[in-house]
């Protein structure tokens, strides 16, 4: 038998077997408790933006170079076939913070300080439809953001933290959501080494299945963004929620949501963090839909709904007439703070 086909076969044997570890380790991105080929797969999926289910990129970046990329999936299958005695990171290696992109030159925390995480969750109200202007643009160093695109505007990239300034997501928009506000707001309740750390999660346009852990696209991709916060020290404290146009009038949207929330909770092991539905424009065609919205409180565990009254269209919006304008955005994400630091006692 040549040494070429030894070593197939026994890395086929491995991708059965693997390696079985009594603790959570570097090269188990699927946390399943061995390490095999399935794992090199999992990395070169998402290596290509795949973004596959039961992925934790915290365990992903197996030769300590903060990036994630085919080397990674290499050195697994290198190991399996006995040419490699272990990674180049071992057990006293801290879990790299981040995915694909440097760790921040200056951390988040520190041993006295806290990193306040809030995930910012829905279609294009969330994400923002009006352009932000000069004054939602100055930064606070104590308000980061993790990079939702590459964006040359701001400098900042994809799955790297950065202070936050508007645009928090898509890029090309250059718009300002309630995620902006609610942040500048909020930070004054917390001590002054704290810092908030705001996780961009919206898409634009998508129903709320898209976001559903069984048979949703971008569940994973939700879930990997939220640990790589995790592991950079945060701690989730809830969740600012805007969706349902895309759904409108849907009876079933409010038992999805929930589904949704209680997903989110169990996987990142957050327990019962608030989470905060915003109401959808009192004057636009899917005004109807706040109906469903208001269940929410009565079928999901500390649910609160922020109130969009009084709010007005972005008079841009001429074909949809859904969005809400930059002012009516400001004062929804003062709201929205106002609502989290109740539910907070802040």
């Amino acid at each position: 038998m040549t040494k070429k086909l030894f070593l197939v076969l026994l890395c086929v044997l491995f991708s059965v077997v693997g390696f079985s570890i009594s603790a959570q380790t570097l090269g188990d991105v699927d946390e399943n408790g061995i390490i095999n080929v399935l794992d090199a797969l999992l990395i070169s999926q998402y290596y290509v933006n795949l973004n596959p289910p039961n992925f934790n990129p915290a365990y992903a970046d197996v030769n300590c170079s903060n990036s994630i990329d085919i080397v990674d999936s290499l050195l697994i299958c290198q190991l399996y076939v006995g040419l490699l005695p272990d990674f180049p990171c071992t057990l006293s290696t801290p879990v790299p913070t981040t995915v694909s992109t440097p760790v921040p030159t200056t951390a988040p925390t520190t041993a006295t300080s806290t990193f306040h995480i809030f995930l910012l969750l829905g279609q294009s109200n969330m994400a923002g439809y009006p352009t932000a202007q000069a004054a939602d643009k100055v930064e606070n160093s104590r308000i980061r953001v993790l990079g939702f695109d590459n964006c040359s505007a701001t400098g900042r990239q994809t799955d790297q933290w950065d202070t936050a300034q508007p645009p928090l997501h898509e890029c090309y928009q250059g718009a300002i959501g309630p995620g902006d506000w609610f942040a500048k707001t909020i930070i004054d309740r917390y001590p002054a080494g704290d810092t908030i750390g705001l996780i961009p999660c919206a898409i634009s346009g998508e129903k709320i299945e898209t976001f559903l852990k069984n048979g949703g696209s971008r569940y994973s991709w939700i879930i990997n963004r939220a640990r790589i916060a995790q592991n950079a020290g945060g701690v989730i404290e809830g969740f600012l929620f805007n969706q349902g146009e895309s759904n409108n009038g849907d009876t079933s949207w409010p038992g999805k949501v929930n589904t949704f929330v209680n997903d989110l909770r169990n996987d990142l092991g957050i327990g019962n963090v608030p989470f905060l539905a915003g109401e959808l424009l009192y004057s636009g065609s899917c005004a109807g839909h706040n109906v469903l919205i208001n269940q929410l409180p009565g079928i999901i565990s500390n649910c609160y709904v922020v109130s969009a009254s009084g709010l007005v269209v972005d008079p841009a919006d001429t074909q949809w007439k859904l969005h809400f304008g930059h002012d009516s955005q400001v004062t929804f994400g003062q709201r929205y703070a106002q609502k989290m630091i109740q539910a907070l006692g802040l």
